[in-house]
C-alpha cells in the first residue's frame, strides 16, 4: 500500500470536479508536497480554494502536505463563521 493523502472537497468544489475525482479522494503522496503541488495533481485551480485544512485546521498556503494528512478544500462561496482571513487563500 503506498503512502497517500485523503482530500475531502466541499459545496462547488465537489460539484465541479465529481467526474475527474471520487469522493473522497485518495491521492498517493511518497513524500512531503507543498499545498500548491496537491493542488495542481488535483487540477484544482488555486483561485478556487478560499480555505484549506490540513487534519481539521485551516492553513496558510505554504503549507506542506504529508504522507496520511486529511486536506479539506472549501470554495470562495463557503461560510465561514470565524475570522480566518489570515488563512484565506
Amino acid at each position: 500500500m503506498s503512502p497517500s493523502i485523503q482530500v475531502h472537497l466541499f459545496e462547488s468544489l465537489k460539484k465541479k470536479f465529481k467526474n475527474l475525482h471520487p469522493h473522497p479522494i485518495e491521492l498517493d503522496l511518497n513524500a512531503p508536497t507543498p499545498l500548491s503541488q496537491n493542488l495542481e495533481n488535483l487540477k484544482i485551480p488555486n483561485d478556487m480554494v478560499q480555505v484549506a485544512m490540513v487534519n481539521y485546521k485551516a492553513v496558510p498556503k505554504g503549507t506542506v502536505i504529508r504522507p496520511s494528512d486529511r486536506l479539506s478544500l472549501f470554495p470562495g462561496e463557503y461560510p465561514f463563521f470565524c475570522d480566518w482571513k489570515d488563512m484565506r487563500f
